[in-house]
């Protein structure tokens, strides 16, 4: 296996999982059929990364089958920002596929092999094949995948790092572009190997020794976890909002470039969410979709004003000394929350799992006589 070299995104090369096609720079967003993306979270974040892409109707085409040339193509990505010019094929029927440098790539690395001397670039590609492939990218050996045991092999491999989390189909049938995404998104967040001079494979480690993923190997890509507090329409720090399609995320002095559609998602603000960023010079930029966390923690959206004793009654919930409180994104104070309106909406917010509201947000439809406001601007953490 050749090692494993650093690369660099290049945000310029965007891989389409069409057959041969150029991809075409779009956000998910944008797609004519992403109501039909059951896995957008993935969708999304390939997309901006430039792993995968739409056709030239601006159609994603979620549940069309994917081939071995495109999975070939995309390998390669995964690997290298160029793969080289080859003046051979090692298959009788990949001489003149547009896929072809792709394939010869694959096949040199043991990730994609052959059948009898074919490759066949335009059968359709399995969850179990893909995973295969999968796994190899990410460094581990490929000798392993072959001989009579090799389904058993892949899928033991596969489980153990969480390459079919979420996959729940049988691993035998052909994927559809969507599920070859949230693969591939699955892989990404893997732990990658590369080849030492001596020929062992070693896990890449971080400053702190911990392995490092295929994600932030390749692309240079981390999770960041935090609250939104602010974004293009309102700023819970004082008031306005930021210029431009950004995200302010609490603990971050820099913002994060997003998509418009992102920086407009007024369901984002106050909430705890994973999103995965790259930190530049000048700027931070996400990636994908922010996903709001659901495993710490508690949350409640959309309660009507006469709801809240009750939700906070079963949920052993009390404000604290330091919760926070907007009415239409303008901070008030603790008071304001006893002059509730009954058409008033809340979404109340507990980060640490402690019981302790930490954040308020109602939204209110109608003037109330008096709110009494708070004129601190300190930004809640």
């Amino acid at each position: 296996m050749k090692t494993l070299r650093r690369c660099f995104l290049a945000l310029t090369l965007a891989l389409a999982l069409s057959a041969g096609a150029a991809a075409v720079e779009t956000s998910a967003f944008d797609f004519t059929d992403w109501n039909q993306v059951d896995y957008q979270s993935q969708v999304s974040i390939l997309t901006s990364l430039g792993v995968v892409g739409g056709y030239a109707d601006n159609s994603f085409r979620p549940d069309d089958p994917i081939t071995r040339a495109e999975i070939a193509k995309i390998a390669s990505f995964l690997r290298e920002d160029t793969v080289p010019q080859y003046t051979t094929s090692s298959y009788t029927d990949t001489a003149d596929a547009w896929a072809g440098d792709y394939i010869e790539y694959c096949a040199e690395q043991g990730i994609l092999g052959g059948y009898n001397g074919q490759f066949r670039p335009k059968d359709y590609v399995t969850a179990r094949e893909l995973a295969k492939a999968l796994l190899v990218v990410l460094g581990q050996d490929s000798s392993a995948y072959v001989g009579d045991n090799w389904a058993e092999a892949v899928d033991e491999d596969a489980d153990a790092l969480g390459i079919y989390n979420g996959y729940t189909l049988a691993r035998d049938l052909y994927v559809t572009r969507q599920q070859a995404c949230l693969l591939i998104s699955n892989a990404l967040q893997c732990p990658v190997q590369v080849e030492q001079q001596d020929g062992s494979m070693v896990y890449i480690l971080d400053e702190m020794m911990e392995p490092v993923s295929l994600l932030q190997y390749r692309f240079k890509v981390i999770p960041v976890v935090g609250v939104v507090e602010a974004n293009a329409q309102v700023d819970l720090r004082g008031g306005g909002s930021l210029d431009g399609n950004l995200l302010h995320i609490a603990g971050y002095t820099k913002d994060f470039e997003v998509s418009e559609q992102v920086a407009n998602d007024m369901s984002l603000v106050g909430c705890n969410v994973t999103v995965y960023a790259r930190f530049f010079e000048d700027y931070n930029r996400i990636y994908g979709v922010p996903q709001v966390v659901k495993d710490t923690g508690y949350s409640a959206g959309n309660l009507h004003a006469s709801e809240l004793p009750v939700v906070m009654k079963y949920g052993n919930l009390k404000f604290g000394n330091d919760t926070t409180y907007y009415i239409n994104y303008e901070r008030v104070n603790r008071a304001a929350i006893d002059l509730l309106e009954p058409q008033d909406v809340l979404s109340i917010f507990d980060y640490e799992g402690d019981n302790i509201i930490d954040l308020v947000l109602v939204t209110r439809t109608s003037a109330a006589e008096s709110t009494p406001k708070d004129e601190t601007t300190t930004a809640h953490r």
